[in-house]
């Protein structure tokens, strides 16, 4: 595996210029020339990958596709979904791109629904590509992102550099899993202007800030990043309530080599169109109409070393028109709704899906009343008909406030299933210090 090193960031600093500024305008550009230039990107990645990478060949040609009838976008659900369990069996011999070594790819580790972990590669120019659209977020959602902008981001690990060789665009990383009091001193130490980490930890970290705290982090903080976990608008705006700046959303994911999409200032979900194509399919993988609530699947438009071609990510969401308009002026096209992963949603008995956008939108909602009593708390579906919700009891919980949330969550349910309330010393997390508020654990 290869590392980031000087010379990368050398070559990212030479580059940088002309890509700041294709990546800046490309948010601009008017619908035709945006969907040209998506099309174009999309028939070269395909026809590479069916040409270079011995997994697509074999693929496709199995489901009989006529590469040459792949003209555009559009044409995607002409070809068949890729799926996590496809990566974990062709990587590496397969799904690696003839002409690239993978002793010379960087490569990043992620998790299969399974709990195997999935391996993805990318090649210097991605990787110079991928900080770039990173940069295109930063200045997005800051208003204008400039070198001296400190950014500390809360992680399981360290980004792929610390900052540019000349001290610019400084990153600051506070470990997950580090002790809240830790987070918080590093976090007022480094004074900010963007922070960035996972919804949970910033509940975590809200929680053991003071009034001067908060007061100290507004002198320089401008913008407030979540990602990697489900969170829902309520949430985002209570916390930007509670810190005085705008917390908004970033969608990715490694297998697509980062940012899918994410939010602006003025709250519009934007697709990153000119990297990314994003598809809303029903269960046979066909495409839905806009506004419609299916599955996300993705192609990433500039990872040559490891195609990912429509890409099941395992979430629900739905789109926009087309034309659907942004106040903010950006022409790429939105998500409508994103209510989280498939298998973070509860089936109850009568057959009722209920997303994670749903569980969370609405019972954060109901259980604002018991903020004092709850420290922080997740809903596990055990069984069919069993959902516990497991909790950190704050000061004022009771034997009443216990029964009230036990309602609260039963409404929730529809009263279709039984409920306990179960107190807990921590809440269930992975080894890489995600936490998922909604659990399903039925078979």
């Amino acid at each position: 595996m290869k590392d980031f090193g000087q010379e990368q960031i050398r070559k990212l600093m030479d580059e940088a210029p002309e890509l700041r500024r294709e990546l800046r305008r490309n948010q601009y550009l008017d619908r035709s020339e945006l969907q040209q230039l998506q099309d174009a990107a999309f028939v070269k990645m395909v026809r590479h990958a069916y040409v270079n990478v011995p997994f697509y060949r074999k693929k496709y040609d199995e489901a009989g596709v006529d590469i040459e009838s792949i003209r555009g976008a559009s044409d995607a659900f002409r070809l068949p979904i890729l799926e996590k369990e496809d990566l974990i069996e062709a990587f590496p011999h397969r799904s690696i791109a003839d002409g690239y070594s993978l002793d010379d790819l960087t490569t990043a580790v992620t998790g299969g629904s399974s709990g195997t972990t999935v391996r993805v590669a990318y090649s210097d120019e991605t990787m110079r590509k991928r900080v770039m659209t990173a940069y295109r977020i930063y200045d997005m959602m800051m208003g204008g992102y400039h070198s001296h902008h400190v950014q500390t981001y809360v992680y399981t690990g360290k980004y792929p550099l610390e900052g540019l060789l000349d001290g610019g665009f400084p990153l600051v990383h506070i470990w997950t899993l580090d002790p809240v009091e830790e987070a918080r001193r590093k976090l007022l130490d480094s004074k900010p202007h963007m922070l960035t980490l996972y919804p949970s930890r910033l509940e975590d970290i809200r929680r053991g800030l003071t009034p001067q705290d908060v007061a100290e982090l507004r002198e320089n903080l401008v913008v407030i990043n979540v990602k990697s976990e489900m969170s829902t608008q309520a949430q985002r705006d209570a916390w930007a309530e509670f810190f005085g700046v705008p917390v908004l959303d970033e969608y990715g994911s490694e297998e697509m080599a980062g940012t899918v999409a994410a939010q602006c200032p003025d709250k519009g979900y934007h697709i990153w169109e000119d990297i990314a194509v994003v598809e809303v399919v029903d269960e046979a993988g066909q495409p839905l109409p806009d506004g419609e609530t299916g599955e996300l699947v993705a192609t990433c438009l500039y990872n040559w070393a490891m195609p990912m071609i429509r890409y099941r990510q395992g979430d629900i969401a739905a789109l926009h028109p087309a034309d659907h308009s942004c106040s903010c002026g950006r022409t790429l096209r939105q998500l409508k709704s994103f209510e989280g992963r498939r298998n973070s949603s509860f089936t109850l008995p009568s057959g009722r899906f209920l997303s994670s956008g749903y569980l969370l939108d609405v019972g954060y909602t109901r259980l604002m009343a018991y903020a004092d009593a709850l420290d922080s708390w997740s809903l596990v579906q055990r069984d069919p008909d069993l959902v516990v919700f497991e909790c950190i009891p704050g000061p004022a919980m009771n034997d009443a406030v216990r029964e009230a949330i036990q309602r609260e969550v039963s409404e929730l349910l529809f009263h279709e299933t039984k409920v306990q309330v179960e107190f807990v010393d921590a809440l269930r997390t992975t080894n890489r210090g995600k936490r998922n508020q909604i659990i399903n654990l039925v078979p």
